[in-house]
């Protein structure tokens, strides 16, 4: 699913979901839309990050803006505020573009379908350097669970593709100039070792967002800090991504994409050094973010 500029970052396959409601198709206003870039939220906390587009397409960017979520429950027209912070702009390389981020908890499911009406709604507000005041909103499907390993729950040991299964690292990377350290360990013998693991699903030369290739770049760069404390993986979410037909690689997803239920790419995990997942990152995240998440458990 590609979105106007690459506001969103490569999908994978997406399973078939209910259609939204009526009410939940109706949360949207006609001179901006938002762009809901995080695919998995489930009750909880989740770092959400979202888009603005106008009318023609084109990508609203402002230093901050203001997000309010609101629960609107089946059969009622109006929905209560359950929370208001501040999502601020992060660029996205390479370029000017990007999206808002915000952490937003929420307290019930809403999927706005005919078996789950209740939904969620987001309320944007942000002002642009020019003066003019954008007002967006979205409907905003929340599950019960992330189809993701939650926080605190165990990391699956899948096994993944190493060095000592290839002479050839373009068999198992899409990286222009693959890093072996992150090919040295598969995810099932790292979370043996005792120490966290910093794992970074995504494809390099396949991404439509063209964050994927960054990501992996600065996941080296975090290993190159902490290679002596930590594990770090790159897992290449195409099989034989060496092996291309009309510009897309033939082998289809590995199974690690199902096994650790990603519908997008990049994810970034955080494991700490009893298996459990720390920190989880959809889409493109800053090395510092990554470091700090890490640091907290080193």
């Amino acid at each position: 699913m590609v979105v106007s500029l690459a506001l969103v970052a490569c999908s994978t396959a997406v399973p078939p979901q209910e259609s939204p409601t009526p009410a939940a198709r109706q949360f949207g206003g006609p001179e901006y839309s938002v762009i809901l870039v995080t695919s998995d939220l489930a009750v909880g906390t989740n770092r959400v990050s979202f888009g603005i587009i106008d009318r023609d397409g084109m990508p609203v960017r402002t230093k901050e803006a203001q997000v309010q979520s609101v629960y609107l429950p089946p059969g009622v027209d109006g929905g209560e505020i359950r929370q208001t912070v501040t999502a601020r702009f992060q660029q996205w390389p390479p370029g000017e573009r990007g999206v808002y981020v915000t952490t937003l908890d929420f307290d019930l499911p809403g999927e706005a379908t005919e078996s789950n009406p209740g939904f969620w709604g987001l309320e944007i507000n942000t002002t642009t350097d020019s003066g003019v005041v954008v007002v967006a909103q979205t409907a905003a499907r929340v599950a019960e669970h992330s189809s993701t390993p939650g926080i605190g729950d165990p990391a699956p040991r899948s096994v993944t593709p190493t060095v000592r299964d290839t002479d050839d690292l373009s068999t198992i990377s899409s990286s222009g100039v693959p890093d072996p350290d992150l090919y040295q360990l598969s995810i099932d013998q790292a979370l043996d070792t005792g120490k966290p693991l910093v794992v970074v699903f995504a494809s390099p030369a396949f991404c439509v967002s063209a964050t994927c290739g960054p990501q992996v770049e600065l996941v080296g760069q975090v290993k190159e800090r902490h290679q002596d404390e930590a594990n770090f993986i790159h897992v290449e979410v195409f099989k034989n991504p060496h092996l291309i037909e009309g510009g897309r690689p033939t082998g289809g997803w590995v199974p690690t994409v199902d096994e650790w239920g990603m519908l997008s790419e990049p994810w970034t995990f955080v494991i700490d050094e009893k298996g459990l997942v720390h920190a989880k990152f959809e889409q493109f995240i800053p090395a510092e973010e990554i470091e700090a998440a890490l640091l907290e458990i080193l």
